[in-house]
């Protein structure tokens, strides 16, 4: 009897080990030709059909870049029938050719593997040129309402005790004055001057002069913090200017035969190979001081949301050591990974102590 169940086991799973899915696309090239960096998004349409013998489903359509959206029957396909994938581009300040892929996995058995690589679709074109806008030839592209910024954002690099000065430039593009009903300074960024008074007249140019002070910032490393301004700009009324400092420590006061803290970490590169998606990959670098000085850890941060790290104490005294735990979660990433942890200290020749992470999130 149990020989005649397995016989009808079998021969039940001989029609399923044929009975698959299969994607077959029309074309898998899309050319849109010419097209106006002004005329807004386009949209490409890729037909492919399941020519399988049972339900085909799009698991997932991911675009290449950020410039690309993707739009698909999201329905299971029945064998012979037909689906769709929209495929959306965005010209704005792209201007020239351009060619972009998208890659699709479905429930197909090939995708058993990992390894296998996706489907892949493409599409190109030539985006022309707009005309410049009255406030790109003023040189002011900063924003969309009629009062704008040359530039809503810097980029500098300064010592702990030092300070650095920037201009910030408006122009109002309205045939009416705007005013400044408010602006907000962080605690360490000053006013020094400014060229109006609270408004700044039709068709004119202000500025203001500020100042940033690292050593009231009280951080260390990359920082990101926006000045505020509300005005009376009838379509774009908030404003922000960024500073993005990197504060680095002042080591001059130190003399050759100084005791100093040295930092030794126990892994600088870290691979985790591959991590099916839903994994946590964990591991553990050990900090020591090697020096004669206390080793203290300034500030450390990441480039990954998906990278999460404790430490225990921040102050390591000479000869002795802590361990950094570090935890990937495969959860928030997919495909190839290259990430690091960005550890400061003060430790004057290994001030910036870089740990990577690399690896593949698969399906």
């Amino acid at each position: 009897m149990k020989k005649i169940s397995t016989i009808i086991l079998f021969c039940l799973w001989i029609p399923l080990l044929y009975c698959q899915p299969k994607l077959e696309f029309e074309k898998k090239y899309y050319d849109f030709g010419e097209i106006k960096e002004e005329g807004g998004k386009v949209t490409g349409r890729f037909t492919f059909t399941n020519t399988g013998d049972s339900n085909l489903i799009l698991t997932t359509v991911r675009p290449g870049c950020g410039c690309t959206a993707a739009d698909y029957t999201k329905t299971p396909i029945a064998p012979q029938e037909k689906g769709y994938i929209d495929v959306i581009f965005d010209p704005y300040n792209r201007p020239g050719g351009f060619t972009k892929n998208i890659r699709i996995y479905t429930n197909e058995p090939i995708f058993n593997n990992p390894q296998n690589p996706p489907h892949l679709i493409y599409i190109k074109g030539f985006v022309l040129k707009r005309p410049p806008t009255i406030y790109e030839l003023a040189g002011y592209t900063s924003g969309y309402g009629v009062m704008r910024m040359k530039r809503n954002s810097c980029r500098f690099t300064v010592k702990n005790n030092e300070t650095y000065i920037d201009t910030i430039h408006f122009k109002n593009f309205d045939t009416k004055s705007v005013e400044f009903t408010s602006i907000r300074y962080p605690a360490f960024v000053e006013e020094l001057s400014r060229s109006f008074d609270t408004k700044i007249e039709a068709d004119k140019e202000g500025y203001i002069v500020v100042q940033y002070n690292a050593n009231q910032r009280n951080r260390w490393g990359k920082c990101s913090d926006p000045i505020s301004f509300t005005t009376t700009d009838s379509i774009e009324p908030n404003k922000v200017f960024v500073f993005n400092a990197e504060i680095r420590e002042d080591f001059s006061y130190l003399k050759p035969d100084s005791p100093l803290p040295i930092m030794q970490l126990s892994a600088a590169d870290i691979s985790f190979d591959k991590l099916k998606k839903g994994e946590k990959f964990e591991y553990t670098v050990i900090i020591s001081n090697t020096g004669e000085e206390d080793l203290i850890i300034r500030d450390i941060s990441t480039n990954l949301n998906a990278i999460k790290f404790t430490l225990p104490k921040n102050v390591i005294r000479p000869k002795q050591s802590t361990n950094l735990h570090i935890v990937f979660d495969s959860n928030l990433r997919i495909g190839k990974q290259n990430g690091y942890i960005e550890i400061i200290c003060n430790d004057p020749n290994q001030a910036n102590s870089y740990i990577r992470l690399f690896g593949e999130v698969i399906q």
